[in-house]
């Protein structure tokens, strides 16, 4: 089994400060509007709960979990929605929460598939970004930090199922390709 090496990228305090930023614009944006949060599981489920604490306005949450990785450190290419959202969006604005934007296929094609229950609108908050693993044309609304390419894993991020409980981000790397 491969064994790979923490190092760090984003602090706690970096991510407290991003998430309360992040917060005070949504706030400001959605005042008085109907907002659904709607958050990727299950690598967004810390950035929601954080979010949704700083969140000077009422909203509603909902879920949806889409496999597109497997096993692996890439995208498998193929999206699977394995739980779906449960409530009407229908003339409400919906914001998607997402942890990292890599290639965007996912978030595309879960914005293409709100977009067919005609909410008001959809738009997207990310913690991190990826820009130069782009395969399609999508950004984000509101966005955290942009990150080079590296595999980052915790607070809420996982490789494997493995890391989500680490409360700042780190990226991984292999421990035989360090030099010590």
């Amino acid at each position: 089994m491969e064994r790979y090496r923490l190092n760090p990228l984003v602090s706690r305090e970096e991510i407290d400060s991003i998430v309360k930023n992040l917060a005070d614009r949504i706030s400001e944006d959605y005042r008085g509007r109907d907002l659904i949060l709607v958050c990727i599981l299950k690598g967004a489920f810390i950035f929601l709960s954080d979010l949704v604490r700083h969140l000077r306005i009422p909203v509603q949450i909902d879920f949806v979990r889409l496999a597109s990785y497997g096993t692996g450190m890439k995208t498998s290419g193929t999206i699977e929605i394995t739980k779906d959202i449960e409530m009407p969006i229908e003339g409400k604005d919906l914001l998607i929460i997402e942890d990292i934007i890599d290639s965007g296929r996912t978030l595309q094609f879960l914005r293409d598939r709100l977009t067919l229950s005609n909410p008001n609108s959809v738009k997207i908050c990310a913690l991190l970004d990826k820009k130069s693993r782009r395969e399609v044309e999508i950004e984000a609304d509101y966005l955290g930090k942009e990150v080079d390419d590296v595999f980052v894993v915790g607070y809420g991020i996982d490789f494997n199922e493995a890391y989500r409980y680490l409360p700042e981000i780190y990226y991984i790397t292999p421990v035989d390709q360090q030099k010590d």
